[in-house]
């Protein structure tokens, strides 16, 4: 039995049930990683011979694992998050070296939860953009095609799931971050209402829109990595009775890759068909964009603001700073008021439609060629800033509902499509049991090509935007 092939739903049955051993599940997912990541880099910093000793100490006390709610599974924590001992970068040549002497609260919370963690995934530089590349760590390439971008900035920890090197993982998502990379990699990414996962820094949190929040390949094994997250009990069953939903798949205006387009259309029928009353109705987000844009610009100057003279840093992260010391307070009181209306008739729109959730497009597009740093056009319309291609995330993050991208088909050449749920602020369990249903209607996912991913050599596959 290939243990890296199960659901970390089933993993977890078997280690409590002593049907095996953490060992046996580390060494199947270790022969996972050692198949995909000369090709994938989706983990570039592992430590085996820790996670090793590790499993071998839970294996031989089972009482360490007793009550954890992840016990002995296999993770890797995002390089934006310091973990004590272990190389934490944050994809960029101000951290290349740094080794913290303390874990995140995150990290240090994880690891009370039981599992077994083999090392970093990789991120874009400082987690800013949605592909996943930086001249630390490298490129991050798509299981199901590696010409193509993995997403991001939790493109390592999608593309780890996908191809079995990971039981769960955590991801963060202030754009779309944890939902791009779960469309792109066709796994499942859930964004948590925005503040029920405690920060480690103080942000004010009218202007924050980051959030972690879990990955896993399913949704009963998101549903089992957001329980230990937020220690609450979140059942992953589906509803006996189809949900009433609404469908926009452009969110009114966005323009959308055709095959995307098609994809998240083909979704809502799919739904129809099952018994699911689908309505087609678009929430009113209007000023959601400029809302968006300066509310994170003012959060990369609190965070990043004495990298602005950095030259070792990328450009577009000088210009989220710049953009944000720039803000006047008028136009920060006006994005707040902006964001206050648009939550007001976010919650509006589900309470006057009886709405359960709202089905649309996570990606604006399909996983695209590796070589471009950013997508600039999308079926002839032109985008001139690095995250307006993403818009069909980011204008959900101001609402601060949680958000979840499922698998949902592929385009014509294979490559996966998720649509994003998302549902009224602090309705998480609830739309976990709507993804649960629609995870029934559209069926399990396959897995990429493992043998094949095995097989392919680096030199012979087109370079990122960074050589």
């Amino acid at each position: 039995m290939d243990l890296a092939a199960l659901t970390a739903v089933e993993q977890k049955a078997l280690l409590e049930a002593r049907k095996v051993s953490c060992r046996e599940l580390l060494a199947d997912c270790r022969r996972r990683a050692e198949l995909t990541e000369p090709v994938v880099n989706a983990i570039p910093t592992v430590h085996w011979n820790t996670a090793e000793d590790l499993a071998r100490r839970l294996d031989d006390d089972p009482e360490l694992l007793e009550g954890k709610p992840l016990r002995g599974l296999v993770t890797a924590f995002k390089d934006l998050l310091e973990t004590e001992g272990v190389l934490t970068t944050a994809g960029s040549p101000v951290h290349a070296d740094r080794i913290p002497t303390t874990d995140h609260p995150l990290v240090a919370h994880l690891r009370r939860c039981g599992v077994v963690p083999i090392g970093k995934t990789n991120t874009p530089e400082f987690g800013k953009g949605s592909h996943t590349f930086n001249p630390v760590l490298g490129l991050t390439r798509n299981p199901w095609n590696p010409a193509r971008s993995a997403g991001g900035s939790s493109g390592g920890a999608a593309a780890a799931l996908a191809c079995g090197s990971l039981s769960v993982a955590d991801g963060s998502d202030l754009g779309g971050s944890l939902r791009n990379p779960a469309s792109f990699n066709g796994v499942v990414g859930f964004r948590p209402t925005t503040g029920s996962i405690p920060h480690e820094e103080f942000v004010d949190p009218r202007t924050d829109h980051s959030t972690t929040g879990p990955m896993g390949r399913t949704v009963a094994d998101v549903a089992l990595m957001l329980g230990a997250m937020t220690g609450l009990e979140v059942p992953s069953e589906s509803r006996r009775q189809p949900p009433r939903i609404a469908f926009s798949a452009d969110l009114g205006d966005l323009p959308l890759d055709p095959e995307v387009e098609a994809a998240t259309t083909k979704a809502a029928c799919l739904l129809s068909e099952a018994g699911w009353e689908v309505t087609e109705a678009c929430p009113d987000l209007g000023g959601a964009d400029s809302c968006f844009e300066d509310l994170r610009g003012l959060l990369q100057t609190f965070r990043l603001a004495p990298l602005l003279n950095d030259m070792r840093v990328k450009s577009t992260v000088r210009y989220e700073i710049e953009l944000g010391l720039s803000l006047t307070a008028e136009r920060i009181d006006r994005a707040l008021a902006t964001q206050t209306r648009i939550r007001a008739n976010w919650e509006q729109f589900f309470t006057e439609g009886g709405f359960s959730a709202f089905l649309s497009a996570t990606s604006q597009v399909q996983p695209f060629p590796v070589g471009l740093e950013w997508v600039d056009e999308i079926n002839g319309t032109l985008l001139d800033h690095y995250t307006h291609w993403m818009r069909s995330c980011s204008r959900i993050t101001v609402t601060g509902a949680p958000a979840a991208s499922l698998p949902a088909g592929f385009t014509k050449v294979g490559l996966p499509v998720g649509v994003q749920f998302s549902a009224p602020r602090g309705d998480d369990v609830n739309l976990i049991s709507v993804l649960a249903t629609a995870e029934e209607v559209f069926g399990p996912m396959p897995s990429p090509d493992i043998g094949s991913l095995s097989t392919l050599k680096t030199e012979t596959l087109p370079p990122g935007p960074l050589g």
